[in-house]
């Protein structure tokens, strides 16, 4: 697959098959993540990999701590689904250890790469926001010094999504002389 291929192809899948994820796939598009660039090379990115048991129990205490909530948490139930659902959620943690807002852009860097090698290698994925409704449930449940940066599903696509509408360059840049 070229890699122009991966960029306009990727897409946030939200349904997934039952079937399993091999531990190695799931190390190759860890690995391509590792490939971003980072701030200093600090290679800021940490990921934890949930399946079976261990994210059938992240997933109910997400969704108990969203039903704690007394606002409106937005599309974090269908997120809660969708992770229920997927053979595969990652979490991403931020070491964050100069505090730069650049330390942010380099695991957003490696997000990117880990969902392209993902649909480089016929997964699915979908990056997910909704867990910073609640942040402060998940950094107790896991007891990370870092900081919570996303959640990734991971699994064979159920569906095949067609092409989002994009803004064409013109009309997101603009060219000095």
């Amino acid at each position: 697959m070229s890699i122009d291929d991966a960029i306009k192809g990727r897409r946030s899948v939200r349904t997934y098959k039952s079937d399993e994820i091999k531990e190695g796939l799931v190390r190759e598009c860890i690995e391509a993540a590792t490939f971003a660039p980072s701030a200093k090379n600090g290679q800021q990115w940490r990921f934890t990999v949930l399946t079976g048991e261990s994210k059938d129990k992240f997933t109910d205490m997400y969704r108990n701590e969203l039903g704690k909530l007394t606002f409106d948490v937005g599309s974090s139930f269908g997120s809660c689904t969708m992770m229920e659902e997927a053979p595969v959620v990652i979490v991403v943690w931020n070491t964050n250890e100069r505090g730069w807002t650049t330390e942010v852009h380099s695991v957003s860097a490696a997000i990117q790469n880990l969902l392209l090698k993902a649909h480089s290698l016929g997964l699915g994925t979908c990056w997910i926001g909704d867990i910073f409704y609640t942040y402060e449930a998940i950094m107790d449940y896991f007891k990370k010094p870092w900081k919570l940066l996303a959640a990734i599903t991971v699994g064979w696509t159920d569906v095949n999504p067609g092409p989002r509408p994009r803004l064409s360059v013109d009309e997101v840049a603009e060219f000095l002389n």
